[in-house]
């Protein structure tokens, strides 16, 4: 299936064409500036509804000291060609840069360093063995292609198989326990193994430094040039923040798409990329079984706070913690990978953690997260101290990973809705990608190619 780009533009063939195929995408994300562009390219008139005050989504942007920063932290690998493909169509390939990174690893009160296979053979809360087996499974996994007989898998069961179960409760334990919780022994082998995969790829060869990308302005690089080309085609666009949907319904011949605010648009086809618990209340006249399966997948959310320091926290990029007194998993530290933000001398430091929205810990008041945050901090880093904090954000998202449990292909819905002319672009569809912009920009795309197939 043929994905439109710049060069296969239909818009010069516009003129003469009396009336234009008409779409609804619900959802100003990336995957959903994505659609729009695409079917703009492909000659049809589009309306994109946004129910928030700004375009990106997870993909949004702060403004602190005058800087656009992320609101949730991003990377780019090697490996997001979808990302990186689109950049080059929107001629901002040159605002993407490459560095070099340092990763390190916190286990039980110390620091090791844990970005080079020397430093995994230094690693010695592993022994020795495992910590070799750890190195060829990471190759192993680098190499591999072939990915859905790990669907079946469990992910603990596959990687104590491959490294020993010490490697597996030091390295891998933490990552998937503080994200999944009581899940993390259903968690299929299939998601594990690409996370290690797009890693692994971005580094040239198995002894190479790792290298990740960053746009200068963070995700905002790459949201704002789809924004600014889409408005700049006010003849076929239609971008509207502050604008939720009520309902879609399907009549004999299109879509009726209900507004909040009882304005009803009607389109050929609906590209939804709104999170599934929030499509099942949009979609009255869906059957049971589509509902049951849209409803049958968990989510969680995140609650990621991000720190404005006085100095820098750390050295690292990504700081992995493994420590009974320590609540999450990790800590980024945005401005050793971005040197914009560098030079801008901003020190930001990102500490997410996943957990279901009716835990305790996601409704918690800002002030008991801050405090927790804080103290935790310190055990990291016995230096740090509040008066380092000179801003502090805290950003929620309710429906941010999906749950992906053994067998998870099977309960992944399909980009074509049982109702002729919807279309679903949805993270979970980005299995076995963990959540990434590349990964919402080409689900985006597909679904916009799937409506062009469809829609004569």
């Amino acid at each position: 299936m043929a994905i439109l780009s710049a060069g296969t533009t239909r818009l010069a063939a516009l003129e003469g064409q009396t009336e234009l195929k008409r779409a609804v995408v619900v959802g100003g994300g990336l995957a959903g500036l994505a659609a729009a562009r695409d079917l703009v390219l492909a000659g049809w008139q589009v309306t994109l509804l946004e129910a928030g005050a700004a375009w990106g989504g997870l993909a949004s942007a702060l403004t602190i000291a005058g800087e656009r920063v992320e609101r949730f932290y991003h990377f780019v690998c090697r490996s997001d060609d979808a990302l990186v493909g689109l950049a080059r169509e929107l001629g901002i390939e040159q605002r993407l840069h490459w560095t070099r990174t340092r990763t390190a690893f916190f286990y039980h009160g110390r620091h090791y360093r844990f970005g080079t296979p020397l430093d995994l053979l230094r690693f010695t809360p592993v022994p020795f063995a495992q910590r070799v087996r750890f190195g060829l499974h990471v190759l192993s996994s680098r190499l591999r292609s072939q990915w859905k007989a790990l669907d079946d898998v469990p992910a603990q069961q596959w990687l104590v198989q491959h490294i020993g179960q010490q490697a597996y409760d030091v390295i891998w334990h933490p990552l998937l326990w503080g994200k999944f919780g009581q899940d993390e022994q259903e968690i299929a082998a299939a998601w594990m193994w690409h996370r290690i995969w797009r890693v692994a790829r971005s580094r040239q060869h198995l002894l190479a430094p790792e290298m990740f990308g960053f746009f200068e302005e963070g995700s905002f690089t790459i949201v704002q040039a789809l924004v600014d080309w889409l408005t700049a085609r006010p003849q076929q666009v239609q971008l509207r923040l502050h604008t939720p949907v009520r309902t879609l319904q399907r009549d004999e011949n299109s879509w009726q798409v209900q507004l909040m605010n009882d304005e009803t648009l009607t389109a050929d086809a609906v590209i939804s990329t709104v999170a599934l618990p929030v499509l099942v209340r949009l979609l009255p006249q869906a059957s049971a079984s589509y509902r049951q399966q849209l409803s049958s997948i968990p989510m969680i959310g995140v609650v990621c706070l991000l720190l404005r320091l006085r100095q820098s926290f750390s050295p690292n990029f990504w700081l992995n913690i493994h420590d009974p007194q320590v609540a999450f998993n990790g800590v980024i530290e945005l401005t050793n990978l971005n040197l914009r933000l560098r030079q801008a001398g901003l020190n930001l430091l990102y500490v997410p953690f996943y957990l279901p929205t009716d835990s305790e810990r996601y409704q918690r008041a800002d002030e008991g997260l801050m405090s927790e945050y804080l103290s935790a901090l310190r055990r990291v880093n016995s230096a740090f101290d509040e008066s380092w904090v000179e801003e502090a954000y805290i950003s929620r998202e309710a429906y941010a990973q999906a749950v992906c449990k053994v067998g998870f292909l099977q309960r992944m819905p399909d980009v074509r809705a049982p109702l002729p002319g919807l279309y679903v672009s949805d993270s979970t569809q980005f299995y076995p990608e963990d959540r990434t912009l590349s990964a919402a920009i080409r689900r985006g795309r597909l679904a916009a190619a799937c409506a062009q197939e469809d829609v004569r």
